[in-house]
């Protein structure tokens, strides 16, 4: 079955994955797999006292809360009272964003964090703080006050859960459990991309599109995580993680246009130069502005949003006229497949991208205007967007791999046709000059010369001598088994080729080969095959040059031939003395 037809019959494999994968995250997402809390879990989002600044609300909802955009030293006060219901290891747990935290009740100090961040000049993580609730604390007043540690730094409040610790701890990991299991499919995907690909590189040409892809997969699964807070969550380094979430936010832009161009060299102008070296340099001069106490890296944001928009305005629009000019080129071509590897890339692409941008204006909007501010901004649309983009990456290089290798069965099918002998199927006079012209060290050459094709051709026909052509190829095919050139060079005239050769194995082959010849003219009565040879070593040509070689193995082969007539001159004169003529192959 032929390559394209391969895929033509296959390429419904690929909306079905495309569909039914997706579809099993969403169920997977979904409340039907959320297990009920064991003791009590509830969220205390209404009946608080916000403060910031001039802006005062009291029984305020904290999805409602918007206090615009906060700066470094701000205060921003919550209160209200503790719920009266007892509940077994009771805890508050809430979100802090680039701010300390200090928690009191009853105008006791019972919690704080980030202070020492603070002092020491450095960016306060994000945190999940966790608040320990006694019984005798049931109903009096907790005021929790963030004091704002960088410009811009957040717009609302998280939601603050109450409830025994292990039930809030699982209420939020099953409210993630898609996140979660998205990410850690893309880390691990990426991860199982990064091992192959590397293999790839080594040992089936420097591909690096491959690797692109593993970095996108993972850099899009780590920013999964650490933007829904599992590292966060989970973990008590929590400035290390807040950190892997800007700088893989800031190496998107990088892994993508990185690919394209490896994926797409014809891409690779002086603006595409330009913009990749932006992106490689975008997160290493974030991290080292952020670790001089120059610039804080949590205020570069905005200006990847802005980045990234501004180079898909530019790059995509070159990557659709260019997949489209491809295609036209291809269509027509015999490799041509039906379903091309860039149609899945470009898709791959554009849902990625409509759902960041749609993510990205949400985030934006909240931030500014929104209700709740961007606390409840999530990238559930990036998410998606990432899954299937990586997806189409994999089915991409699937696609690109059957592509290149139809190609090369096309272009070593057109080459064998183009030095193949029709009539006997070994190599013809153009391949075996051209295979002369390139072979070096040591060889050796074998000239042949069959005989009585001409009296054939004259009195039993042109059928008759194809056939005779023919029988005699097949015979060179077995006997000289291993030779890297077995070829037609002429009408009659026929060229073997042997690298490394072992000393004597030139008499070995021409001997097999007379074996087979009587073999053969046993069984006919029409033709007899004889032939002429000769061969010759590149160590006795001083020059080792092959057209050397082979007038030396091709002189040998006249000096056999002119021995086979005299033989046969011999042979006619004594037949016409008996009277009794003979035949070989029509003549003797």
């Amino acid at each position: 079955m032929r390559l394209r037809d391969y895929l033509k019959i296959n390429v419904w494999l690929l909306p079905i994955a495309i569909i039914v994968i997706p579809l099993f995250f969403v169920v997977f997402g979904s409340s039907f797999l959320t297990k009920p809390s064991k003791y009590y879990m509830t969220q205390l989002n209404e009946g608080w006292s916000v403060r910031h600044g001039d802006y005062y609300v009291e029984s305020a909802n904290l999805t409602d809360v918007n206090l615009g955009t906060t700066k470094r030293g701000d205060v921003v006060t919550l209160s209200r009272n503790l719920p009266l219901k007892p509940v077994p290891s009771a805890c508050i747990m809430f979100r802090s964003l680039l701010s300390s935290v200090t928690v009191k009740i009853d105008g006791v100090t019972v919690y704080e964090y980030g202070q020492d961040f603070d002092k020491a000049g450095r960016m306060v993580p994000k945190h999940y703080n966790f608040v320990p609730v006694f019984d005798n604390q049931l109903g009096k007043t907790i005021e929790i006050t963030f004091d704002v540690t960088e410009n811009d730094a957040f717009s609302g409040i998280s939601a603050i859960s109450y409830g025994n610790i292990n039930d809030v701890r699982t209420n939020y990991l099953q409210s993630k459990r898609l996140d979660i299991f998205i990410g850690l499919f893309l880390c691990l995907f990426g991860f199982m991309l990064l091992t192959l690909s590397s293999y790839l590189y080594m040992y089936h040409g420097r591909d690096l599109s491959l690797i692109y892809s593993s970095i996108i997969s993972y850099v899009l699964g780590s920013y999964n995580l650490a933007f829904n807070d599992i590292f966060n969550f989970m973990s008590d380094n929590d400035y290390f993680f807040t950190m892997v979430e800007y700088i893989a936010l800031y190496t998107v832009p990088f892994a993508i246009i990185a690919f394209l161009i490896s994926s797409h060299p014809e891409l690779n102008s002086a603006i595409a130069k330009i913009i990749i070296a932006v992106d490689f340099l975008f997160p290493i001069s974030t991290f080292v502005l952020h670790e001089l106490n120059i610039i804080h890296i949590n205020l570069f944001v905005r200006t990847v949003h802005v980045l990234a928009i501004v180079e898909a305005a530019i790059l995509l629009p070159r990557i659709v006229l260019n997949i489209h000019r491809h295609y036209q080129e291809s269509r027509n071509t015999i490799e041509y497949t039906g379903t091309t590897s860039d149609s899945v890339l470009i898709l791959g692409l554009l849902v990625f991208i409509a759902c960041c941008v749609v993510d990205i204006i949400k985030y934006n909007f909240l931030k500014l205007f929104g209700g709740g501010g961007e606390a409840y901004s999530n990238i559930g649309f990036m998410t998606i967007g990432a899954l299937f983009l990586v997806l189409c990456l994999f089915v991409f290089y699937f696609y690109h791999s059957i592509e290149h290798t139809n190609a090369a069965y096309v272009k070593n099918h057109l080459e064998g046709l183009a030095y193949t002998d029709a009539l006997t199927g070994l190599m013809n006079r153009a391949k075996c000059m051209q295979y002369m012209a390139s072979v070096h060290g040591r060889f050796a050459i074998i000239s042949l010369d069959m005989d009585n094709l001409k009296p054939v051709n004259d009195t039993l026909g042109h059928l008759e001598g194809d056939f005779m052509l023919r029988s005699f190829a097949d015979i060179l095919k077995q006997s000289f088994v291993g030779a890297n050139l077995i070829g037609r060079t002429g009408g009659d005239e026929f060229l073997i080729a042997i690298e490394n050769p072992d000393l004597g194995i030139c008499e070995k082959m021409i001997e097999d080969m007379r074996r087979r010849i009587d073999i053969f003219n046993n069984s006919q009565t029409s033709i007899n095959l004889s032939a002429s040879c000769g061969f010759a070593y590149s160590f006795e040509v001083p020059s080792g040059a092959s057209s050397d070689v082979f007038i030396l193995a091709d002189n040998r082969m006249y000096k056999e031939k002119e021995k086979h007539h005299a033989n046969r001159l011999g042979w006619m004169m004594s037949d016409i003395m008996a009277g009794a003529p003979t035949q070989e192959g029509g003549a003797r």
